[in-house]
């Protein structure tokens, strides 16, 4: 098929570069050459060695208050009677603002051979609306755990899997 371009037009090259392969000069000029480039490239290094471990620690206590949760607290199997959603906070800046909603479900379960009703927030991280009002669609007639710290019995949570 011709093509028409008009008559400044030049087609380019059909020709990939020379070496695309980096030479051993090549990669000597990437190096760093002063103190003062290595110790930059250092402090980099360190600034996201520190976020690495900062959020691998974030990551195992999460872990840990789980765990920690489902072996000492008691735990009741629960089914969520009704669901509803709720602002947990506002955030403002300076390219506008939102909110963040959590969901609380009114969980049904056995406590000592009789049934109690409460209304339970859920163990999760707050989100945006549209997500949190499908959640709390979704739940409902569902089952989740519901936990309890044993010493402080208004200590409770509600966990879905």
């Amino acid at each position: 098929m011709a093509r028409n371009y008009p008559s400044h037009h030049v087609d380019p090259p059909n020709k990939l570069p020379h070496n695309s392969v980096p030479t051993p000069t090549a990669l000597e000029e990437l190096r760093p050459k002063t103190r003062a480039d290595r110790m930059q490239l250092f402090a980099i290094l360190a600034y996201v060695a520190f976020a690495i471990a900062f959020v691998a620690g974030l990551v195992y206590l999460k872990h840990r208050a789980q765990q920690s949760r489902e072996e000492t607290w008691v735990t009741a199997i629960a089914t969520i009677e009704d669901t509803r959603t709720q602002v947990a906070g506002v955030y403002n800046s300076i390219y506008g603002g939102g909110s963040s909603y959590e969901v609380d479900v009114l969980a049904k379960f056995p406590v000592d051979g009789k049934s109690r009703e409460e209304w339970i927030p859920l163990s999760q991280a707050p989100k945006g609306l549209d997500s949190a009002r499908f959640q709390a669609w979704a739940l409902k007639g569902k089952q989740c755990f519901v936990r309890w710290n044993p010493s402080h019995p208004k200590q409770i949570v509600a966990e879905i899997n």
